[in-house]
């Protein structure tokens, strides 16, 4: 065989590689997940499990799988208080799309007595991947009628801007629509959303020695979460 002949063998073989890779590629499993829990407090006032807590089990074939939990209400004396508590998560995985979605909600929802109250919550995020690439979004995420002691309120289902910081003078902060996201966006992605996220933080430290004083720093002591939910897509 002459050098011309060889060099086109070469090359036939090196693209034969090549579409055996992407082939490879695109026959890969993808994998989906989800999470969502309406409640979930770590205080020194009092504690609870994420509840109530849906995941989603493990997903193969084109049939796909859902989990979902629900419970009346929820008490931490001095925390939180909340009705009519529901989590559901749910994927799908198909040779164009795979795809997770999740949702979390409560109502009458009551943190730290009166600081931040709201008529419902509901955490709301969708993850899919197709050949174009992977996306996540938090569309369908609300909270009705929420009102902050010595801020303000919001009257209605008015949409709230993704990782709002609000101080809470002796308490904390509150993140709302707190939005944390993951993966490439290529192929992979995945998103949380913790709609009402309560950072409690106290002073702790601080000396004075021989005349040498360190300032006090604050400290988190505690969180509280309501409507919190998670999906994800990727290989």
């Amino acid at each position: 065989m002459n050098s011309k002949s060889m060099h086109w063998v070469n090359r036939l073989a090196a693209l034969g590689l090549v579409a055996g890779l992407a082939a490879a590629g695109s026959a890969q499993a993808q994998s989906v997940g989800g999470q969502a829990y309406s409640t979930y407090v770590n205080t020194p006032l009092g504690s609870s499990d994420k509840s109530p807590l849906a995941v989603l089990p493990p997903v193969s074939g084109t049939d796909g799988a859902e989990a979902d939990a629900e419970g009346s209400a929820l008490n931490v004396v001095g925390a939180l208080s909340s009705d009519f508590l529901n989590s559901i998560t749910s994927g799908e995985l198909g040779t164009a799309e795979s795809g997770a979605q999740s949702t979390a909600s409560a109502a009458s929802v009551n943190v730290l007595n009166g600081l931040i109250t709201a008529d419902e919550v509901v955490a709301n995020v969708e993850s899919s991947v197709t050949s174009s690439g992977a996306v996540s979004d938090a569309d369908g995420s609300t909270v009705t009628n929420l009102a902050i002691a010595g801020v303000g309120s919001l009257a209605g289902d008015q949409p709230v801007a993704p990782n709002t910081n609000i101080s809470l003078p002796g308490v904390g902060y509150v993140v709302l629509n707190e939005q944390i996201p993951s993966g490439d966006g290529v192929t992979s992605s995945g998103l949380t959303v913790n709609m009402i996220h309560v950072f409690l933080q106290s002073l702790t430290g601080g000396s004075c020695v021989l005349g040498v004083c360190t300032p006090r720093t604050l400290t988190n002591t505690g969180e509280i979460i309501v409507g919190s939910a998670t999906s994800s897509v990727g290989p």
